[in-house]
């Protein structure tokens, strides 16, 4: 039955699920980034749903396409964690971009978790697993159990099997997990979370920097505009990472969202229309600070 299962999961979820297979390709993108030679050309955006849902990508890509090659890595759920150790893993591979722009809320900058055993299978290396189990201060079994996910495709993906098989039965099921489900009213206090912040920042530009990367961070537009960015901008300022928030949180109405959380495909017309000049005048600006830096000696 192990042996059925794990071979089912291997050989069909990736094939049968448009989700899994949509990721899968912009995974080999991103891993094949910057394998060309040419220089400060290469952007890699990644982030969650509010990335996938907020911007169109397609339009932001063209209307960089005559001097970058930008390309998007989008895994719904995740957050921090999963993309400080999801660099690593891409950076092991041979990824090699110029510019990384992480898409993600400031409540997902400050998760203490991950997406689960998914982010085992597909995001993490096996041999930092160890260490994202520290990190999580894993109890041994849960620790264990994160440990087979990275081994097991099954095991690792297990919930979106179930998920995929559950759709097809109940195709309004995700919607209504949506509106039932609790959100954290709690406010965010700016300076209460920059401490934690800046550490959390700092971890992700030491991986980047050491690939010779240049870390941007995205804000999103939420509805509320109690969202915390202003604490997010100022760690950052002061670990030196730049911040691009084309919208403030607050600035859009509420019929610009889908579920006052993500934006709907007017709002995500919208914010895409702002972040395209920013998102040049950034790169602009990273170009020409790079065309300056002294030559060391030979």
């Amino acid at each position: 039955m192990a042996v059925l299962v794990e071979g089912a999961a291997r050989l069909a979820l990736d094939r049968a699920s448009r989700i899994q297979r949509r990721m899968m390709q912009e995974y080999a993108h991103a891993q094949a980034i910057g394998q060309d030679g040419a220089p400060g050309r290469h952007v890699l955006v990644v982030g969650n749903s509010l990335l996938d849902e907020g911007v169109d990508f397609e339009r932001l890509r063209r209307s960089l396409e005559s001097g970058y090659d930008a390309r998007r890595y989008m895994v719904e759920q995740t957050v921090y964690y999963d993309w400080l150790y999801g660099l690593r893993r891409l950076y092991s591979e041979g990824a090699r971009p110029d510019t990384v722009v992480v898409m993600l809320g400031t409540g997902h900058w400050l998760s203490p978790g991950i997406r689960g055993d998914y982010s085992a299978q597909y995001l993490m290396s096996a041999s930092d697993l160890p260490r994202v189990a520290r990190d999580l201060g894993m109890h041994p079994t849960e620790a264990t159990g994160l440990m087979l996910a990275g081994a097991s495709k099954f095991w690792g993906a297990r919930v979106e099997m179930r998920n995929f098989v559950l759709g097809h039965l109940m195709p309004n099921l995700g919607e209504f997990m949506n509106a039932s489900s609790a959100v954290d009213r709690r406010p965010i206090v700016d300076a209460e979370i920059e401490p934690a912040l800046s550490v959390r920042i700092a971890r992700m530009r030491a991986v980047t920097d050491a690939h010779g990367s240049e870390l941007v961070l995205l804000v999103p537009p939420l509805l509320d505009p109690e969202d915390g960015s202003n604490g997010l901008m100022n760690a950052a300022a002061s670990d030196g990472v730049r911040v691009l928030r084309p919208v403030t949180s607050g600035s859009f109405g509420a019929q610009l969202y889908r579920d006052g959380f993500h934006l709907n495909e007017v709002g995500a017309a919208q914010f895409t229309d702002r972040l395209i000049p920013a998102l040049r005048s950034e790169l602009a600006q990273h170009a020409l600070q790079a065309s300056r830096a002294p030559i060391a000696d030979p």
